[in-house]
């Protein structure tokens, strides 16, 4: 039964990590740094523990209600979670000459939020069974590659913009803390005010192909320059 509990948790975060990498098609990362971040994102949920306890232990002897949801969801877990998997990034990778296109920061981010996503899965699948491994299947799990993959497609465009690289990085943290805090909020009314995630994960799945495309293209026209350019060497 375990081991079962165990499949269900790492399917869907293994199945998300290999789609995100074969997208990567020109130019694909080393699979020893890819496994590397992804068990950095993995670490990150230490730390983030013990911050959202210790936050979470002081606002619940402040605030109530609508406003206590608020704090937790967009003020609490979403911003301490964004910044560790950014760090993660920022940290380990972001300078290496691997990452050397857009596309690498979608990857290298979306591995660190799966790596997060999926001690995380491992957690409360095992705790609160195969139907919530179901559930998370389908949401938290792509809700965490889409906040990945939001906030990488801007770091990934920083790497290569050194007047706005400062401007973009804080764009794509700010976009994956507004809408994982969006997220939060809407399941943790607990009304059905939270169907609205469906809609909501459908919108970032397809604003996350845009960008894909988007980083696709960047790669295909920067290694054709690179062909034309070893050609015009060789002539």
């Amino acid at each position: 039964m375990i081991l079962l509990l165990f499949l269900i948790a790492l399917a869907p975060c293994l199945f998300l990590l290999w789609y995100f990498y074969n997208r990567d098609r020109y130019e694909p990362e080393p699979k020893r740094k890819i496994l590397k971040i992804f068990l950095l994102g993995a670490l990150m949920v230490l730390p983030a523990g013990i911050i959202e306890i210790v936050l979470l232990t002081i606002v619940d002897t402040i605030t109530s209600g609508l406003l206590y949801t608020f704090i937790i969801a967009f003020i609490i877990v979403a911003p301490t979670e964004e910044l560790l998997k950014f760090y993660a990034v920022k940290r380990w990778i972001y300078r290496s000459v691997e990452f050397d296109e857009i596309m690498d920061g979608i990857v290298y981010t979306v591995a660190a939020s799966l790596g997060f996503a999926t001690v995380e899965n491992i957690f409360y699948v095992v705790s609160q069974g195969i139907g919530t491994g179901i559930a998370r299947a389908f949401f938290a799990v792509p809700g965490h590659a889409f906040f990945g993959a939001l906030m990488g497609y801007y770091i990934g465009r920083a790497k290569f913009s050194k007047e706005k690289e400062k401007q973009l990085i804080m764009k794509g943290i700010l976009f994956a803390i507004l809408m994982h805090g969006l997220y939060n909020f809407l399941l943790l009314t607990k009304t059905p005010a939270a169907l609205l995630v469906i809609i909501l994960l459908i919108a970032l799945g397809l604003f996350v192909r845009k960008n894909l495309k988007k980083a696709e293209l960047e790669s295909k026209v920067r290694l054709t320059k690179q062909q034309l350019n070893h050609t015009d060497t060789k002539q």
